[in-house]
């Protein structure tokens, strides 16, 4: 683990002002759903959730897209509960692997596979949508840390190696990396991570092997820098939930795994969470209040209680779900 301070993304003084901006506006619509997703390979259709709080107002359809680039999309609210299914008025063109920031007010997301591979922010309404990963970095996978701060996956650009995990500081434009991945694990690889509820561990997984057969592993770190620790072999895409649990695929391929887990977070009494003989899961998701998982399962969303271990699921396809608060899903 090292700190080391990178460039500044290009553009950071005009972005002052649109965070000026959206911080005005936050303040005066208040919280409210938007969803957004770029239409995977194979053209999976998009889905999201209905609105549930009657207190929270959805965002008038703007007279023109957000400026992230990518391809035109369909997005929907969609009620875990009800069903219902709503249009969304607005997109964020290109986005992958949503995630919404603890306050409510702002998406990061990843537009890897437009051919301009990048971490963006924007408004939950899709305006000001600025990229923050440095020009000399394709970004992936971003994580909040808190309303301030991001941290997501940087690779050198035009290069398949791994890179290293970076901060992107919204509030200074600082982007610092804290991790100093091993070389020899180089691949084009996405580096999924996730910092702890005290925020003070990252939580990543790396490769062991080069190609479309590498086993993975979960590794920690300190935050603020420190030697990495192996967690658990043979496992990956995971992510805390609130009390410090983690959610993960035991024994996982590229981007998807047969059985979701869950474990203490330090690694012991591992059990399974869900597993079905012959089935695929994708990107497992946990609720913010750390009592429902959502992911992907042959093409279609899906939650599980993690109390209960039932599991509910939707006519919608799509792979990447994310969450809006404890019942509405974002994909």
């Amino acid at each position: 683990m090292s700190t080391q301070k990178v460039r500044p993304a290009p553009g950071f003084t005009d972005r002052q002002e649109f965070r000026q901006r959206r911080r005005m506006r936050n303040r005066k619509i208040g919280t409210y759903a938007v969803v957004a997703a770029m239409v995977a390979v194979g053209g999976f259709a998009i889905v999201s959730t209905q609105l549930s709080d009657p207190d929270v107002q959805r965002p008038a359809a703007p007279t023109s897209p957000s400026s992230a680039p990518g391809n035109v999309i369909t997005n929907w609210y969609v009620g875990i509960n009800t069903g219902e299914r709503t249009p969304v008025p607005i997109r964020l063109d290109g986005a992958r692997l949503l995630e919404v920031s603890p306050n409510g007010e702002a998406v990061a997301y990843g537009t890897v596979g437009t051919g301009d591979d990048a971490v963006f922010v924007a408004n939950l309404d899709g305006s000001d949508a600025e990229m923050i990963s440095p020009a000399e970095l394709e970004g992936y996978a971003p994580t909040w840390i808190d309303d301030e701060r991001i941290l997501f996956q940087g690779r050198p650009k035009g290069t398949i190696q791994l890179g290293d995990l970076y901060i992107a500081d919204l509030s200074t434009g600082d982007v610092t990396m804290v991790t100093d991945l091993p070389e020899e694990r180089n691949g084009a690889w996405i580096v999924i991570s996730d910092v702890s509820p005290d925020g003070t561990t990252v939580l990543f997984h790396l490769p062991r092997g080069q190609n479309r057969d590498a086993e993975w592993d979960l590794w920690t770190a300190p935050l603020a820098g420190g030697e990495p620790t192996l967690l658990r072999k043979d496992a990956g895409y995971a992510q805390y939930a609130a009390d410090g649990s983690i959610v993960f695929f035991d024994h996982p391929i590229p981007f998807e795994g047969d059985a979701i887990w869950i474990m203490d977070g330090d690694g012991s009494n591992a059990r399974p969470l869900v597993e079905r003989q012959g089935a695929r899961y994708e990107w497992p998701r946990v609720s913010p209040d750390g009592t429902k998982v959502a992911y992907g399962h042959d093409g279609k969303v899906e939650w599980v209680d993690i109390e209960s271990g039932d599991v509910a699921t939707t006519d919608e396809l799509s792979e990447e779900p994310a969450w809006f608060g404890n019942d509405q899903l974002i994909v």
